[in-house]
Formats: C-alpha cells, sequence, structure tokens
C-alpha cells in the first residue's frame, strides 16, 4: 500500500488484536503488519526461509507437511539456542545489573521473532488481572505501606483504567484464547485466599472492581495430569485453593471451537455502559465460521509451535490474524525489522515506519511504508528500543526521559523442585498438555512477621516434558554418550516443580536503552537492559520460598529432594512490560489512557510496554483485553469524524 491509513509493528497479542479491529471495522481502514520473523508454521515451499541444520547435518526438506518441523527440534530449540524463532541470527542485547556496570551481549532479551510473535510460543497461561491490580498505589497507601516502598526506590502508581472499564474487553478476549477453565473454582480460589479475606471488608478494596464475574470461560477446564494431581494434594496438604489454570487451549476432549458461537456470548453479556458500535454487530459480522480442533496434549506448547492442525493453541496467528489475511484492506508482510518510525516535526505526528526487508538476510533492503497513524507492539524491550531510534534526539515521546523507564519481567526462576527417585520412573508424565496445569491465588499476597502483606502473584505446577534436558547435564558431569547415556536417561530422576509468577514492583533505575558501543548485524544499535532485585523482591524471596517448598515437603517421604531457587535477574525473555507506561501526567508516563504517545497523537502502543505495574500473572488475556479497548476507540473517534488528536 502505498500509504495505510495503519501501520502495526508486531503481530503478537496486541498487534495482531488490534490489527482485526481495525481492519474489520467497516470504516475504510487499510491496515498493514509489519512482523521481522518468518511465518515459520507455513509450508517450506512458500516464502519461509530454508532451515539452516546444525553443524555436520544435512538440511531436510519437508515440502508435503502442513508445518515445517523443524521448530519443533527439542534439542535445537531448548538445550542448543539460539532459537530461530527467538532471536534471528546474529543479534542480542546487552545487560548489566546497574549504571556502575559495564553491559555485556546477551541472548536473553528477546520474545519471539515470526509470525504471530510471543503469542505462539507463549505458554498459554490465561488469567484476568484481578481489580486491586489496577489500584495497586491506592492499596498500598490505605496500608501504609506506600511510603516504604517509595523509600526503597519504587514507583507505584495505580492504572490511569480501571477493572470496570477492562471487563467486557476481557470476556472477548477470552472468547478470541479459547481459555479453557472453570469461573466459579477461580472465583473460589479468590475468595479463599487469607489475602482477600483480610482486605474483603475495605471500601476501596470492594470497590477496585468486579471481584467474582460470573461470564464462564468459553471452554470447561483442562485435565489434571500427573504432575497437577501431585502439586494439588501439596496445595491441599497447605490449606491452599487448588484452581484448574485457565489455559489458553480448546479443552482436550471438547471437539472443534466455534469462536464466532463464543463472542456471541460474550456480547450479550456485555456490561459496563453503553456498548459501542463495532461490538454492536451482529457475531457473524465479526468472526467467520471458522473453526478450532481441540488440544490433542502433545506437550508441544511453551517454546514451540503448537503441532495441531487448526489452532488449538491460542494465538494471534491461529485466530486474529487468520482471519485477516486474505482481506483485500490488509497485508502482512514478514521478515521486516522496522529501524525507525518516521516523524515529522512540523506536524507533531508520524508519517510512516522504514524496515529492513530481510527476506534475504544478507542482502537486507530499507524499505518505507508510509501510513496516517503508526501502532508499535514489538515487546517491551523492542518497543523502546525503536521509539529511541527514532523522532527527534533522545527519541520519540521521550522528551522527560521515559521511554525505557520502569522496565518488569516477573520474577522467573523463583518456586521449587521435587526430583522423585528412579523408583518413581514414569509416574510423573509431564509430556500430557502444556507447561502448567493447576494453580492457587494463595500466594498472591503474602504476609511478614508483622502483619504487612506484600504483593507476590500466583503460582502453578510444572514439569519438564522429557529428561533430555536433565540428562545433557549428567551427560556432561559423567561424559557418557550413546548407549550409556540411553541408559542413564531411563534412570534418570524425574522433576517436577510449583513456579510463583512473582510480582516485580517499577523501579526508575530498572530501563531499557540504546547500548552506545554494540550493534547488531545490520549496525544498528541493541538494546541495553538495565535490572536489579530491589528490596521488595528480596523480601518476596524469602517470604515464597518456604512456602513453595512447604507445598512439595509431602514427597520427601518418598526419598524425593526438594529445593527451591530465588529469581534469576538475567531471566527476561518472556514477561516485558513497563518500558512505555500508561498515565495521564505526560512529565511521568509515555502514553496516555487511549496508549497514544502523549506527545506524537497518531503514535499507539498495544504491547506490555504500557503497564504501569505488572500483576503477578502471564499478562497475555490483559494485553489482547487492551488491544480491543483501544482499537474501539479508535473506531469510535473514526465514526464521530473525530481526528485522533
Amino acid at each position: 500500500m502505498q500509504e495505510a491509513d495503519f501501520v502495526v509493528i508486531g503481530s503478537s497479542g496486541g498487534g495482531g488484536t488490534i490489527a482485526w479491529v481495525l481492519a474489520k471495522a467497516n470504516a475504510g481502514f487499510h491496515v498493514v503488519v509489519l512482523e521481522m520473523g518468518a511465518d515459520w508454521a507455513r509450508p517450506l515451499e512458500q516464502d519461509m526461509p530454508p532451515f539452516s541444520p546444525p553443524p555436520g547435518e544435512e538440511p531436510v526438506d519437508y515440502p508435503e507437511k502442513l508445518y515445517n518441523p523443524s521448530p519443533h527440534d527439542e534439542y535445537r530449540f531448548r538445550i542448543g539456542r539460539p532459537e530461530l524463532k527467538r532471536r534471528p541470527r546474529g543479534d542480542y542485547n546487552t545487560f548489566r545489573k546497574t549504571a556502575q556496570e559495564d553491559a555485556k551481549p546477551f541472548g536473553l532479551g528477546w520474545t519471539a521473532s515470526m509470525l504471530g510473535g510471543g503469542s505462539v510460543i507463549w505458554g498459554a497461561w490465561s488469567f484476568r488481572a484481578l481489580p486491586i491490580d489496577y489500584k495497586l498505589a491506592t492499596h498500598f497507601d490505605k496500608t501504609g505501606q506506600l511510603q516504604q516502598l517509595q523509600a526503597w526506590g519504587y514507583s507505584v502508581p495505580d492504572w490511569p483504567i480501571g477493572y470496570g472499564e477492562m471487563e467486557p474487553y476481557y470476556n472477548v478476549a477470552e472468547t478470541l484464547l479459547a481459555v479453557s477453565g472453570d469461573r466459579d473454582k477461580v472465583n473460589l480460589g479468590i475468595r479463599n485466599s487469607a489475602w482477600y479475606k483480610a482486605f474483603a471488608g475495605q471500601e476501596y478494596f470492594q470497590n477496585a472492581g468486579n471481584w467474582q464475574p460470573k461470564f464462564p470461560f468459553p471452554c470447561g477446564d483442562f485435565p489434571l495430569t500427573p504432575v497437577g494431581e501431585l502439586v494439588q494434594r501439596g496445595f491441599q496438604n497447605m490449606g491452599w485453593t487448588s484452581v484448574p489454570l485457565p489455559s489458553g487451549m480448546v479443552a482436550p476432549g471438547s471437539g472443534t471451537y466455534a469462536t464466532r458461537k463464543a463472542i456471541q456470548d460474550a456480547l450479550a453479556a456485555w456490561g459496563g455502559g453503553p456498548k459501542p458500535e463495532f461490538w454492536r454487530k451482529p457475531a457473524d459480522k465479526i468472526w467467520s465460521e471458522a473453526v478450532r480442533d481441540a488440544c490433542n496434549m502433545c506437550g508441544f506448547c511453551g517454546e514451540y509451535l503448537c503441532w495441531g492442525k487448526n489452532g488449538p493453541k491460542s494465538g494471534s496467528r491461529a485466530s486474529t490474524l487468520k482471519e485477516i489475511k486474505d482481506l483485500p484492506n490488509v497485508k502482512i508482510t514478514t521478515n521486516a525489522r522496522a529501524f525507525e518510525v518516521i516523524y515529522d516535526e512540523r506536524i507533531r505526528r508520524a508519517t510512516g515506519v522504514r524496515y529492513l526487508d530481510i527476506s534475504a538476510p544478507d542482502n537486507p533492503v530499507v524499505r518505507t511504508q508510509m501510513a496516517r497513524n503508526v501502532i508499535v507492539s514489538c515487546g517491551a524491550v523492542q518497543t523502546a528500543r525503536l521509539l529511541l531510534m527514532s523522532g527527534p534526539p533522545g527519541g520519540l515521546g521521550n522528551r522527560y526521559g521515559q521511554v525505557g523507564r520502569y522496565a518488569l519481567f516477573h520474577l522467573f526462576g523463583l518456586g521449587a523442585t521435587c526430583a522423585l527417585p528412579s523408583a518413581f520412573q514414569g509416574y510423573l508424565h509431564g509430556e500430557f498438555g502444556h507447561t502448567g496445569d493447576t494453580m492457587s491465588f494463595d500466594p498472591y499476597f503474602v504476609a511478614d512477621n508483622a502483619g504487612n502483606w506484600w504483593k507476590a502473584g500466583t503460582v502453578v505446577s510444572t514439569a519438564k516434558k522429557n529428561p533430555l534436558e536433565n540428562a545433557i547435564g549428567r551427560a556432561k558431569n559423567t561424559g557418557f554418550t550413546g548407549p550409556k547415556l540411553l541408559s542413564a536417561m531411563e534412570d534418570f530422576e524425574r522433576s517436577f516443580e510449583v513456579r510463583l509468577t512473582g510480582d516485580d514492583l517499577p523501579r526508575f533505575d530498572n530501563r531499557v536503552d540504546l547500548d552506545p558501543l554494540y550493534v547488531d548485524e545490520y549496525g544498528v544499535p541493541v538494546a541495553r537492559i538495565t535490572r536489579d532485585f530491589g528490596a521488595h523482591e528480596k523480601q518476596m524471596f524469602q517470604l515464597t520460598r518456604p512456602l513453595l517448598e512447604k507445598v512439595l515437603g509431602p514427597y520427601k517421604a518418598l526419598n524425593a529432594s526438594v529445593k527451591s531457587s530465588d529469581g534469576i535477574v538475567d531471566l527476561i525473555g518472556d514477561h516485558q512490560m513497563g518500558t512505555c507506561r500508561m498515565g495521564d501526567d505526560p512529565a511521568t508516563s509515555v502514553v496516555d489512557r487511549n496508549c497514544r504517545l502523549h506527545e506524537v497523537p497518531n503514535v499507539f502502543v498495544v504491547d506490555t510496554s504500557f503497564f504501569p505495574t505488572g500483576f503477578g500473572l502471564n499478562p497475555m488475556v490483559t494485553v489482547v483485553a487492551n488491544a480491543l479497548r483501544v482499537g474501539t476507540w479508535i473506531v469510535e473517534q473514526s465514526k464521530r469524524g473525530n481526528e485522533l488528536d
């Protein structure tokens, strides 16, 4: 398109969803989606670049297959890395813990680089944010803890929008993600938690939003797996409520899933004030007759492409992008690495995007896509990097130095592991289903000895899919190869885990900026990530690790070993948030309540960059719901004949 109405950079939950809303709005919008990765799930004989095998192996072509098996190579993608779908060849970030250190090249700061982005390889843990997450500053102020957090160097704001504004979009988001779960059990898990009982009588807490939504999940809950059974017993031993993990998958055994029918149910339950015009249309004007298959519990979910033929695992590629890819007003361009949002200072507006066409990686071509509006959805690290490379000196939308600040990544690595002795060989069957099966809300807040409740997160059962990863470690330690290694794998202890998605609170010093020394293979500055744990996170480790070990404690009677670990400070590839925080004050935030740059009214940010705080759960459902909200606002403005500024 010579000039698009909207160019969307990035195709994951935020970009893929808002592109669908704008394309289906019947407003005459022409939409271009730019994705820096390839379409890995297309047959090799189409426009996907050939797979580069590990050294010493011959390339294999699979022209007869619907999917390319190469990205399912467990050794390469789980053990070998770098992954083609996570990082383009030769690319990286740099990392340091503090501004006083020299940043070093670092390979773990990428989300997926492929059509559908992180929504293709996410773990499918599908949580709404809780109402209190939108009013965390108010909460800590009422409990008298806000001053302590500020003294520790934290800046914890309320969101400028509330749960009530998001609720109808959460309903729709869950239909697009085909979330399997049990709403009554989720509500019970929250209601039974000690922290909920401690705060439920407070007026501010009650008024934060609907704590007990009635809208049912579109699919029934995912089956309880052997790992889920073991962890559920541990939760019950603690007196915690075990809840089936809400999962973005078509539930096994449920037959086919009709998104259109699910959307119809969400529209009927809209609530929350007048329904915007886009959502007053009948469901058959919004979604096609396409159906999706049920999950077959193959276990290739997190970090892999789904094997299922018709999108059992949810993500933008299996839903919204599929709906719009053949529309005449939509152009989806892969292998397009955006490096500049073009900005015209005279009119204070963006006019398009410059990107590298890397269809032939050794011969990149600079291309330009002109557009009336630009929507950025590259992941919090790369979105900050792109804005800092664009516009006036100092970066686009960065007059007050807020772009890249308050980076959030959740506390991955915080959990406990139980290793069963070899006598229990085969019992775990961690290969069933996706990573995660049962969970608890009980440690969403945890109390210290003084009776103060501090933010923690959701705890979920997990397990490695088979002994390969552990066996690789054994091979390194023993030197075993061949039959000896196979024998060791057969006799290797199986392990399962509980993982806490811990909420790291926002700190000004945790940030993303441009590295002054390092560039990528095309000469473009890489993102420099500065991140360290503060007093709140360190306290959380002390408060939660004994609890997590206690969940698995009963299995010590089986001669199992149980150990826990703190969060890993540089494990930041997945839940990236907060680098373009949303707020009403341009001096302390980057985007407004409609996710527009305060300084450039036709540039929007709709990935997790806009999060003012990080919750204690997977952010995907909130990203999709917010993209629906922002896309709806844009359509409403257009229908009224208003310019977006």
